[in-house]
């Protein structure tokens, strides 16, 4: 008889199964009595309840009605495939300040697993400037400094060009670096229609992050317009209008407000080259969006199916086809998340990031090194985050399921519910005049600054942990190097090279090539950039190339309140450098001392908490066995040289322990800062009266307390 046979076969038809209240019913009896919405129900940042177990009722679409991939409004992806024909591609970034080192870095890498190339541009070069026009703080930063087709060509030298995806964000520059890149490919023998990936522009984004622009947004769109026309019929592979989440997510945002962000953003734009003459088609497709994966698996799983959903309800409104209603997704773990103490967590938070976009279904991602919230990448960091892509899809085998979250009741819900809100979102940045009117006017930045403060609330109250940082810390770690270069030598050497190359170049033709652009601007946007690129091939600079474009009439230079970026375990580090400074000056960090009491079931758990509580700010935490009495344990904590003791025990023993504790201390030393673990309600005031300075427990505010407690010694960040 085999296994496969009848009589060995598991049969399912006595078993009855269990109804959603059924379980409730059994949870409830779990729970004893506790409150089961307030234990089993939990609430995200977003507003949004997350329930226990999911079942088919909690959807809020018809399961015939989920669709399959590659059929819109494409939750289940854009492609009937997935990743098992064409896998995502992987388009680490090389945000290296000069070319020499991107290439030599993209050389190594690209013949080790990827597949695509990514050069974010520095600051300078997006602006549209050359790097003697412009502050030096703004030259390298960011990225790569390009002033010449020379700069693109050492960049990507080596590079097959007509087979390798590049991706470069240009913004303002997008005309000149889009002309320049075309010379480069035909040095190479590369026509511009065998060009494929990304030059793209955001200028909304621009504008968000930076604060101003050198140029109004209509100069920007016309810009936009330009390179996009061009795109659509001279290179139609490679994508010119750039929509990056990571503006407002490394501000804070929740997801809802990213999501919406980045519709509005697009729907911008999609409006903006609708009214400069091109069809919904051609804008929508010439449309890429990067959007961050944050921690949360299951969420930004969701998000990311969600922004299909509702770019294709978007185009489609505009009448837009199947086809132009795809969303082109690339996907970048989160900047937000990162640590820039215990930096080595950061390897796992990518992992779960960059799984939750695997899953999603992106096109290509970028998969954070794990030091870069400290320096720029080696190649050690380099190779830990291309592998983690490289691992997904080939011995996780991601690639060979389509789809693999399709069907799951929780993210089906949570999907449906992230559309109709973030929609909501949408419709209100809609009725305020649009995306960059929100922006202009400030209502963006307030919501998304509204969100930020209560995520720091929920992260110095350690509700939000952040292992490494606020829990789990490992106080004696050894920062790491900062091998950087010092962005003002890059500056002050780009500007020079800028300098150099003008006068080498033949000035002649490169003067009379940027002098016929203004002429063939009058023929048309096809002429136009046929002259950019004829001026790059003489070797125009970028910012001549901008500088020739003919002037928008009434054009003031755009501004608006900027939307800054941070890590969210930024003030826990502030903290931890203001104690290696500390350390540095004295010899050694802060020293607390518990003062334990009782047995060890009587104050291990408050000691390993408070061993914890302290360990955050960097302190050196000395823990001794145990004391009889208060007045032994105060006089170890006076003799430990120590500035800040904690009493360590249970509720019921304070009332005897903390009085003579607090006066065997106080008889020998005014300046020790004594701390009691634990939050007795009823004991707060007379404790305090005895000499209690302060109290750490689970509700306390994790960031505050250190800060003041530190404060008190000269530790201030």
């Amino acid at each position: 008889m085999t296994p496969e046979s009848p009589s060995h076969r598991l049969s399912l038809s006595g078993f009855t199964p269990s109804t959603p209240a059924e379980w409730r019913a059994a949870a409830e009896k779990l729970l004893k009595g506790a409150p089961f919405d307030q234990k089993m129900i939990s609430h995200t940042d977003e507003g949004i309840d997350l329930q226990p177990i999911y079942t088919k009722e909690n959807l809020l679409t018809r399961v015939e009605d989920l669709g399959v991939p590659g059929e819109a409004p494409y939750r289940r992806g854009t492609t009937v495939s997935g990743s098992v024909i064409q896998p995502w591609l992987i388009a680490q970034e090389f945000p290296y300040l000069t070319a020499e080192e991107a290439n030599a870095a993209l050389r190594d890498d690209m013949s080790r697993g990827q597949t695509a190339v990514y050069l974010p541009l520095d600051r300078a070069t997006r602006l549209g400037l050359d790097a003697d026009k412009v502050e030096l703080s703004g030259v390298g930063s960011g990225g790569l400094s390009v002033a010449s087709v020379e700069d693109l060509t050492t960049a990507l030298g080596g590079l097959d060009l007509a087979s390798t995806p590049v991706y470069l964000e240009a913004d303002l520059g997008t005309p000149a670096v889009a002309a320049m890149l075309v010379a480069c490919a035909e040095k190479a023998g590369v026509p511009a229609d065998h060009l494929h990936g990304a030059l793209t522009a955001d200028p909304i984004g621009l504008l968000l992050s930076h604060g101003s622009l050198p140029c109004g947004l209509p100069a920007a769109f016309d810009r936009m317009h330009l390179v996009s026309l061009w795109a659509a019929k001279h290179a139609p592979d490679v994508r010119t209008i750039g929509v990056r989440s990571a503006v407002t997510h490394d501000a804070g945002a929740d997801a809802l407000q990213e999501l919406a962000c980045a519709m509005a953003t697009g729907l911008e734009y999609l409006r903006a080259m609708i009214r400069r003459g091109m069809t919904v088609d051609d804008a929508a497709e010439q449309i890429w969006f990067s959007l961050s994966a944050g921690s949360r698996f299951f969420m930004e799983v969701a998000k990311l199916r969600a922004a299909r959903i509702l770019w294709s309800t978007i185009v489609r409104a505009f009448g837009g086809s199947p086809q132009a209603q795809q969303l082109h997704l690339h996907v970048r773990t989160s900047a937000f998340t990162m640590s820039a103490v215990d930096p080595y967590v950061n390897m796992l938070r990518t992992t779960t990031e960059a799984l939750a976009g695997a899953v999603s279904g992106c096109e290509s991602m970028h998969v954070g090194f794990f030091d870069e919230a400290v320096r720029q990448p080696d190649e050690f960091s380099r190779r830990i985050a291309r592998n983690t892509q490289v691992i997904l899809q080939s011995e996780a085998h991601l690639r060979k399921v389509i789809d693999p979250a399709g069907g799951a009741w929780f993210i089906e819900t949570l999907t449906d519910q992230i559309v109709a809100a973030a929609w909501t979102q949408v419709q209100e940045i809609e009725a305020a005049g649009g995306m960059a009117a929100a922006v202009i006017n400030g209502t963006v930045q307030e919501r998304i600054g509204q969100a930020a403060s209560r995520r720091a609330d929920r992260v110095a109250r350690r509700q939000d942990p952040i292992v490494g940082v606020s829990v789990f810390a490992h106080a004696s770690e050894s920062p790491l190097d900062d091998h950087a270069a010092d962005p003002s030598t890059i500056g002050e050497h780009r500007a020079n090279d800028v300098r150099s190359y003008r006068t080498q170049r033949d000035s002649s033709g490169s003067a009379a090539a940027i002098e016929r652009i203004p002429r063939r601007a009058k023929e048309g946007p096809a002429a136009l950039m046929a002259g950019l690129i004829d001026a790059a091939r003489h070797g125009a600079t970028l910012g001549e190339l901008i500088k020739a474009l003919p002037p928008v009439p009434g054009d003031e230079p755009a501004s608006a309140t900027p939307l800054p970026a941070t890590r969210k375990s930024a003030p826990f580090e502030a903290l931890r450098n203001a104690m290696r400074a500390r350390a540095q000056e004295s010899g050694r960090p802060l020293r607390v001392f518990l003062a334990t009491m009782g047995s060890v079931a009587q104050h291990k758990t408050r000691a390993d908490f408070a061993a914890g509580f302290f360990a955050v700010a960097g302190c050196e935490v000395v823990t001794p066995d145990g004391f009889t009495s208060a007045e032994e344990a105060a006089h170890a904590a006076c003799d430990s040289g120590a500035e800040i003791t904690v009493l360590c025990s249970t509720d019921d023993q304070y009332p005897s322990l903390v009085p003579p504790f607090c006066a065997a201390v106080r008889a020998v030393r005014n300046d020790l800062i004594i701390v009691l673990a634990g939050n007795p309600q009823d004991h707060i005031k007379s404790f305090r009266a005895a000499g209690v300075d302060d109290f750490i427990h689970l509700r306390a505010n994790v960031l505050e307390t250190l800060r003041s407690l530190l404060a008190r010694k000269g530790v201030r960040p």
